[in-house]
């Protein structure tokens, strides 16, 4: 029988536009959600389910990558277990500058912990504003 072990939210904006246009500069990994999920004493392997949003304001221009990654640790260079990454150009494909980029990802088996520490990164290839909703959420499971 599954058992739930934890879940956890990390709440940066809840609100559409509610953040003001807060700057992301290109090319740098900004921390934007973590989770620490309790996994001490489960039985049988543990399945981890998370689920994150980014919506972002972009200038007129050329070609933009936007990128949301998942790292099992706190550092942006701790091991990625799941990205997406949401590729543009927003001068010749589309009217609007509003791009939310979503991600639903898992981490199959991660070894038992007092806490394993998730954490939701973002980047751009240019500078762009973050306007929420940010969120982060995150399961885990076991049998």
């Amino acid at each position: 029988m599954t058992r739930l072990l934890d879940a956890r939210t990390s709440q940066n904006a809840s609100i559409a536009g509610s953040m003001n246009g807060a700057g992301l500069t290109a090319n740098q990994n900004v921390l934007i959600g973590q989770i620490g999920l309790t996994t001490a004493g489960s039985q049988g392997p543990i399945r981890v389910q998370f689920n994150g949003v980014a919506t972002f304001f972009v200038f007129s221009g050329g070609f933009i990558t936007l990128n949301l990654f998942v790292v099992r640790g706190s550092a942006a260079t701790d091991p990625i277990v799941a990205s997406n990454r949401l590729q543009l150009n927003p001068g010749a494909t589309t009217p609007t500058n509003l791009f939310p980029l979503y991600l639903i990802g898992s981490d199959y088996n991660p070894a038992p912990a007092d806490e394993i520490i998730y954490s939701l990164f973002v980047n751009s290839t240019v500078n762009v504003n973050r306007v929420g909703p940010e969120s982060f959420n995150g399961c885990a499971y076991s049998d």
